[in-house]
């Protein structure tokens, strides 16, 4: 018979599958480096993108309004001034992305250690048994990391404690 416990432990792990599940396993799969990298890849690869548009609209005024002639211009000190707009705004976008990102993971990171400890709730009222053999392993980050580790390796490869 299902207990009411249960019941409460299955409807929180079924809205947390449906809220998160999806992005948070695939966030699981990646060290913190990786993720952070691939956040702000994308944050470095549109801040530049966006600050050559704007230094086209800035050359493109220049050229329209009449103030300098196209084969008139210093362009080396052009590319040297784009440079470095580009770089600075790099920069910033740079460091803000990484804070974003570093906190993304940390609440990722968090709301998995809740979803495996619920696991571990769910197991323990199902199998009492389980209790007594975990009471040594209870650093749920560490079952939380294991089971990361297994789906990318994608098997029990890794060392595991034995049941007894």
């Amino acid at each position: 018979m299902i207990k009411k416990e249960e019941i409460i432990i299955m409807t929180k792990l079924a809205i947390y599958d449906k809220k998160y599940g999806e992005t948070d396993k695939r966030v699981n799969d990646l060290y913190y480096r990786d993720y952070v990298y691939r956040k702000n890849f994308y944050v470095r690869l549109s801040a530049a993108l966006g600050c050559v548009v704007l230094f086209g609209f800035y050359i493109a005024n220049m050229l329209l309004s009449g103030e300098v002639d196209f084969f008139e211009m210093d362009y080396t000190n052009l590319v040297i001034d784009m440079g470095i707009f580009v770089g600075v705004v790099m920069l910033a976008f740079t460091l803000i992305g990484s804070h974003i990102a570093t906190k993304e993971f940390k609440e990722i990171k968090n709301r998995l250690v809740g979803y495996f400890s619920l696991i571990k709730q769910l197991e323990e009222l199902k199998n009492p048994t389980i209790k007594e053999d975990n009471d040594d392993d209870s650093d749920t980050y560490q079952d939380s990391h294991r089971e990361g580790l297994r789906s990318r390796n994608g098997s029990d490869a890794e060392t595991t404690r034995s049941d007894n």
